[in-house]
């Protein structure tokens, strides 16, 4: 993702759209904001009950896209950017559950009394007709009402079909009456109407647990801030806190926006977004990220960033993509759901001539017709692919894997190399001291701490590395006075009664040792992929100091695990061949090209896609952004540079290069989810909308009746989304 994509991504205008109940709803909707002038692009998700315009410009105002969606049939508003309300979207799952639920109990609570009083008192059956009929028209008014109200505006959905369906059911039951053989079809009526609102209630309490990953994410950031003026403290919405302000942090709060420790030292619980369980310690100048959370200490900081832009709701948005976004395996139910409802309504008129013409039993037609209409379900298939995302990128918050769109999730499932930048993703990114090396006479302890006496005054990265070591070794050294740097050898410290030496052994000559009296006193077997320091003080050698840059934590698992699923591992470093060679074999890693610029890991990586690979690159500094750019999949290390994050498609939130093979693993679940969904969806409808209108009549007289093809139809849905729930499992 480029800087330019950025800009437009931040420019994007959401809409919570209101009464899509199947997959033709959403694409209604789409179709009619794509053809809005100045929209470039529209996507409009079931699950989440969202769409998202990318306009052409900024001239493009929300209320002409409202206006779409109204004049398509249904109602819509605009999303604003502000603070996450932890409450309002629960609280909208819980009353559409209450909705849904009512209506189902209702519905099947009439229907068992109707059937006791009608065994028992067989005079009352034109008063429990009545009481059927209104529990009908209750029970399924919101689908009449939303089937008039698409009709209206010339189109029709998966309520129009159940809505026909429980209407031709009534008008059966009214005609029969008056015939010589009567068949009250208002029992089917109120089963159709309660058995489809049993699966809409079971399906949005689905959707509601597949929603919860990003819900957890936004209870992190309380919706109060408290502000200091003073000794003066107020209470305010952080949605209102500006810039600059000061807040106060008490003793187990959690952080509400983004800012920087003024006074006060205490410790903060970062593992929502790091990994990391231990507390990180936080002082006068410290960063506090929303949602850390806070330990023992009252702490005063100055906040540097909005609610709607801390690292906190960054991350909230960028699940919320996720989960809005389509993949490529998308378009084909979506292609298939545009003809369905039309074409299930061709069927069924069919199914009522042929039973008509052919059987003469317009009873049996009209019962077969019934069947049809109800058994048809496109919302399996609408719910297929987004639910399986919705469940999948939650997953992926939970375990710190950021998928930005749903793209990325296909992509990494269809992998067949991965490709590891070197310094700063597969090492730590800094030297470290791995080994003192001490001449006859010279304890370890005054060899570190004489060169860490003259490294106390370089900013270079090694010469902290050496001061770090003695640090922690708890040695006391004192700085030297002054400190010259030699080029391409070492450096030259001055204390008040010593000159010190760190460096190559062509610095060591020019303090009158030499190269002899190295080799005689501590052969110089240096390993691959080290840094080694000679250490001097006057004219006597002390010994050699090792650094090197280690591989992180688990590497090697890491890689053994993408190796377990079939991947192969290449590695791309600037370094020497020698010390990538080295690292490369100790980790197991397949290829490695070294010595290459950023410009020749973009070629390296084309190399691989024109020889049929589908490559992911894994990397973390602004060197990496154009291999992450050109990769199928760029996948960047969170603690990394803003440009390797901003150009990739997954951001690893932990320093955990496991995360990688747990990435591709949740990927091809996701993926496989999505087939299996589909899968069943294709399969559900070839099979049973032809049982419903009466295939195997001819051969064993069995029929679908009304009531079971409600019943299947709202298992259809159900069984789709939790499968797609099972994905909450995966690891």
């Amino acid at each position: 993702m480029t800087t330019t994509e950025s800009a437009e991504q931040r420019a994007r205008i959401v809409l919570d759209v209101h009464g899509m109940h199947c997959a033709s709803c959403a694409g209604r909707v789409e179709a009619a904001l794509q053809q809005v002038d100045g929209v470039r692009s529209a996507s409009v998700n079931l699950v989440t009950g969202q769409a998202t315009i990318e306009p052409v410009d900024q001239a493009l105002r929300s209320q002409r896209l409202i206006e779409a969606v109204q004049q398509a049939g249904y109602n819509a508003q605009q999303r604003r950017p502000q603070a996450p309300t932890p409450s309002d979207p629960r609280v909208l799952a819980t009353q559409e559950q209450t909705f849904w639920l009512r209506r189902w109990v209702t519905g099947f609570s009439v229907l068992l009394v109707a059937r006791l009083l009608h065994a028992g008192w067989p005079a009352l059956a034109v008063w429990l007709s009545g009481l059927l009929l209104v529990t009908v028209i209750y029970v399924g008014r919101p689908y009449f009402i939303s089937a008039w109200r698409l009709l209206r505006h010339g189109t029709i959905n998966m309520d129009s079909l159940i809505a026909l369906g429980a209407g031709t059911a009534v008008v059966g039951s009214a005609v029969t009456s008056f015939t010589t053989q009567p068949a009250s079809y208002l029992h089917d009526g109120v089963m159709i109407v309660s058995f489809v609102s049993l699966g809409r209630y079971l399906e949005s309490k689905a959707k509601r647990r597949a929603a919860t990953a990003i819900w957890r994410l936004l209870d992190l950031a309380p919706a109060q801030a408290t502000l200091v003026d003073g000794e003066q403290a107020r209470e305010l919405p952080a949605s209102e806190v500006q810039v600059g302000q000061m807040l106060l942090i008490r003793p187990g709060d959690r952080v509400p926006l983004d800012a920087t420790v003024v006074s006060g030292e205490s410790t903060a619980d970062e593992s929502w977004l790091t990994g990391e369980s231990l507390p990180v310690d936080k002082q006068p100048g410290s960063s506090l990220l929303a949602g850390s959370l806070n330990g023992a200490g009252a702490l005063r900081a100055r906040v540097t960033q909005l609610a709607s832009e801390s690292s906190l709701a960054q991350m909230v948005e960028l699940v919320r993509q996720a989960q809005t976004s389509k993949a490529d395996v998308q378009r084909l139910a979506d292609r298939v759901v545009a003809w369905f409802v039309p074409g299930v309504l061709v069927v069924a008129a069919l199914t009522c001539a042929l039973w008509w013409l052919l059987a003469d039993d317009w009873a049996s037609g009209l019962s077969a017709t019934i069947a049809v209409l109800v058994v048809a379900c496109p919302c399996a298939l609408g719910l297929a692919t987004p639910t399986a995302v919705l469940v999948g990128s939650g997953r992926g918050a939970e375990l710190g894997i950021l998928i930005k769109e749903a793209q990325a999730l296909e992509t990494a499932g269809r992998l067949t190399t991965v490709v590891f930048d070197k310094t700063g993703t597969v090492t730590q990114g800094q030297h470290t001291l791995v080994d003192i090396r001490p001449t006859a006479g010279t304890s370890a302890e005054r060899l570190l701490a004489v060169a860490a006496a003259a490294e106390s005054l370089s900013s270079h990265p090694l010469a902290q590395a050496v001061v770090q070591a003695a640090q922690q070794r708890g040695l006391a050294f004192r700085a030297a006075n002054t400190l010259e740097t030699v080029p391409g050898a070492g450096v030259r410290a001055k204390t008040a009664d010593d000159t010190i030496w760190v460096g190559n052994p062509r610095l060591l000559e020019q303090a009158g040792i030499a190269a002899q009296t190295l080799e005689n006193a501590l052969p110089d077997c240096q390993p691959t992929g080290t840094t080694v320091f000679w250490v001097a003080c006057q004219e006597q050698l002390l010994g050699q100091l090792v650094l090197a840059d280690l591989p992180v934590p688990h590497a090697k698992t890491a890689i053994a695990e993408l190796h377990r699923q079939g991947l192969a591992v290449h590695m791309l470093s600037g370094d020497r061949q020698a010390a990538a060679e080295r690292l490369a074999a100790e980790l197991g890693i397949d290829q490695v090209v070294a010595e290459v610029l950023p410009e020749e890991k973009q070629q390296e990586i084309a190399r691989l896609q024109a020889a049929g690979e589908v490559v992911a690159m894994v990397g973390d500094g602004v060197n990496d952004a154009p291999a992450l750019a050109t990769a199928d999949l760029g996948i960047a290390i969170g603690t990394g540079s803003d440009v390797a994050i901003d150009t990739a498609d997954m951001v690893l939130t932990k320093q955990d290069v496991r995360d990688v093979g747990r990435a591709v693993a949740l990927s091809r679940a996701t993926l496989r989810t999505i087939r299996q969904n589909l899968a069943w969806a294709f399969s559900y409808n070839l099979l049973l909308i032809p049982l419903a209108a009466g295939a195997l009549v001819p051969w064993c007289d069995w029929r679908l009746p009304p009531a079971a093809a409600a019943g299947a139809m709202a298992a259809s849905s159900v069984s789709v989304v939790l499968n797609s729930l099972r994905l909450y499992w995966s690891r």
